[in-house]
């Protein structure tokens, strides 16, 4: 009767194997989503806007603050940030914890009235 007995959402009680796909599965798109991918994005796309129009600004532009060329300094370092940010998130995934390490949510929880 137990080997036949159906978990909701689960399959059959005694198939791990479903479980460990749906934690890979979850581990990918938490690291698909990781905010240390999309900050990279983000600065990536600022830094080759900025850098393009250090490069290829007139010659006013580039010399307005005290003869430096900000675009392409402040673009520059954004392209550096965001290879940081990107290198992180890709050296270092996020990794799934086993269920038996999880510690709960953190919240504190009252006793019931009486």
């Amino acid at each position: 009767m137990s080997d036949d007995k159906q978990m909701p959402f689960r399959g059959p009680a005694g198939d791990d194997d479903d479980g460990i796909e749906d934690e890979a599965q979850a581990a990918r798109a938490a690291n698909r989503f990781d905010i240390r991918r999309i900050i990279g994005a983000v600065f990536l796309v600022y830094g080759v806007v900025l850098t393009l129009a250090g490069i290829l600004g007139s010659h006013e532009v580039k010399t307005k603050a005290a003869g430096i060329n900000i675009d392409l300094w402040t673009g520059l370092a954004m392209l550096v940030v965001s290879g940081l940010m990107i290198a992180w998130a890709l050296l270092r995934p996020v990794e799934h914890e086993p269920p038996e390490d999880r510690r709960g949510s953190g919240r504190l929880r009252r006793a019931p009235a009486t």
